[in-house]
Formats: structure tokens, C-alpha cells, sequence
């Protein structure tokens, strides 16, 4: 009877320590399942990081999505940024978008400035604006030259921009031929400090500032210095003429005055 029993009692307890080991098997089965999850789950980023331009200058990028939002810095037309991937309203329901610039800042600017997937370029010569890719789409626009613009895309000798072009009102979009454009920071550097410097109305403020412009020499590799020295020459040419037609003037002056004298010695003798 007691050998019975204690067969029964081994047979019992063989059962239950095996039910004990399938069931830690299980758990540790389940444990690194658990964990392959984790780590695959951890693995996909959360937001898409990709290249972006600004393509308005002097935009505001503010600690958060607001107008009230703390200052930090501005962006540049022009300037090369990452798009963080975050997109937040205002209570104004204006949106805007999350930024990183060169130097590691982060915040948040109007997304209309702002243009995700591109890259800075700037007009190298006047140029048609397209609907399309294609020369039946001709539209009665144009890009002038120093336009600065983001390329949003390539197709065959084809290039797809957005920004604003020197006679618009507003930021626009469309087609160009890609030999139109230079990717050249130097180029995109010159245009940003040249063209509005080539605007200026007074003459002599004109040609300061270029002259300024020209003997930067961090741009002095650029494609438009040609056509600063030209504007300077110009602007030079019309102070030479504009001293020669004084000069005439004053003389003829002289000689009125001059003939008035002797006329009045004639009357009194």
C-alpha cells in the first residue's frame, strides 16, 4: 500500500513539473515575442525628416506654432532647412510647420514660406513659366533673373518651381527649363544681396552698395558679377554725362551773364 502510494505521489509530481516547465517555455517564448514587437515598433520613425527651402525672407520661426509664439531667429529666402514632419494649427486655424536650420535651431515658421522636398535655385536668365512640362503650356508669365525659387522636381530638361517672381503678387508655381537655373550657392547668395541693391532709386546709393557687393570676396566666383559690373558702369556713365551736361550749363551761364555785363557798360557809356 505504501508503495502505491508513493508511485502515485512521484507520478503526480512528475506531471505537475512538467506542466511547470511548458508553462516557463511558453512565457519566455511569449517574453521574446513581446520583445521582437517592441523593437520593431521602435525601429519606424515617427516623423519624415526631408530637405526644404524658404522661399520669402525675413520669415519668423517661433518656439511654438503661433504668432505669439517666443521669437527665435528668421529664415532667409532662400535658405536651405530640414522639414521636421510636424504640422500644427494656431488658434487662428494658420498653419504651420516644424523646422531645423543649418546651425541645429528648431521651431516652427508659416508654411506658406516654406516648401518641403526642394531644393534653392535661382534664375540665371529671364524665363517662361509653364503649366507643364511641355511647350504647349506656355502661360504669359516670367521669372527674371536673380528670381530666387525652390525646385520641387525634375522631369527630363524640365524643372518644377515655387516662389515669387519679380512682377507677381504672390507666390506662384510651374514649369521652366532647367538651363535656366543655377543650384550654386554663390549664385543664390548674389541674387539675395544684388538684386534688391540694383532697385535702389538714388544712383549714388545704388552704386555703394554694389561696389559693397563686388568686393565681397565670398561672392566673387559668381555667375552675376558680370552683370554688377555692367549696372555699376552704367550707373557711372549716366554720372559722367549728367556732370558734362552741368558743366555746359554753367558755362552757358557764364557767357549769358557775361554778354548781360557788357551790354549794361554799353548803355551807360
Amino acid at each position: 500500500m505504501i508503495t502505491k502510494n508513493l508511485l502515485s505521489i512521484l507520478t503526480l509530481s512528475a506531471l505537475m513539473m512538467a506542466c511547470g516547465s511548458k508553462s516557463n517555455e511558453q512565457e519566455e517564448t511569449s517574453t521574446v515575442d513581446t520583445e521582437a514587437d517592441s523593437t520593431a515598433v521602435a525601429e519606424v520613425p515617427s516623423t519624415k525628416e526631408v530637405e526644404a527651402v524658404g522661399i520669402w525672407d525675413k520669415v519668423s520661426v517661433r518656439a511654438t506654432p503661433s504668432e505669439d509664439g517666443k521669437w527665435l531667429t528668421s529664415v532667409s529666402l532662400g535658405e536651405s532647412l530640414t522639414y521636421l514632419g510636424e504640422e500644427a494649427k494656431d488658434s487662428n486655424d494658420k498653419m504651420y510647420y516644424k523646422i531645423r536650420l543649418n546651425d541645429g535651431k528648431e521651431g516652427w515658421v508659416r508654411y506658406e514660406f516654406v516648401v518641403p522636398e526642394a531644393k534653392p535655385a535661382v534664375f540665371v536668365n529671364e524665363s517662361d513659366l509653364y503649366n507643364r512640362p511641355d511647350l504647349l503650356t506656355k502661360s504669359d508669365k516670367k521669372f527674371s533673373k536673380m528670381d530666387i525659387i525652390a525646385v520641387k522636381q525634375a522631369q527630363d530638361d524640365w524643372v518644377e518651381v515655387t516662389g515669387k517672381r519679380t512682377n507677381g503678387k504672390w507666390i506662384e508655381s510651374g514649369w521652366v527649363r532647367k538651363s535656366n537655373i543655377s543650384y550654386e550657392p554663390v549664385d543664390i547668395a548674389m541674387a539675395k544681396f544684388a538684386k534688391p541693391a540694383m532697385e535702389t532709386e538714388d544712383p549714388d546709393s545704388r552704386a555703394k552698395k554694389l561696389e559693397e557687393i563686388l568686393n565681397n570676396v565670398d561672392l566673387s566666383s559668381s555667375a552675376f558679377v558680370v552683370d554688377i559690373k555692367a549696372a555699376l558702369d552704367e550707373i557711372k556713365l549716366n554720372a559722367g554725362s549728367s556732370e558734362e551736361v552741368d558743366a555746359t550749363a554753367e558755362e552757358e551761364d557764364s557767357m549769358e551773364m557775361e554778354d548781360e555785363e557788357a551790354m549794361e557798360e554799353d548803355r551807360q557809356e
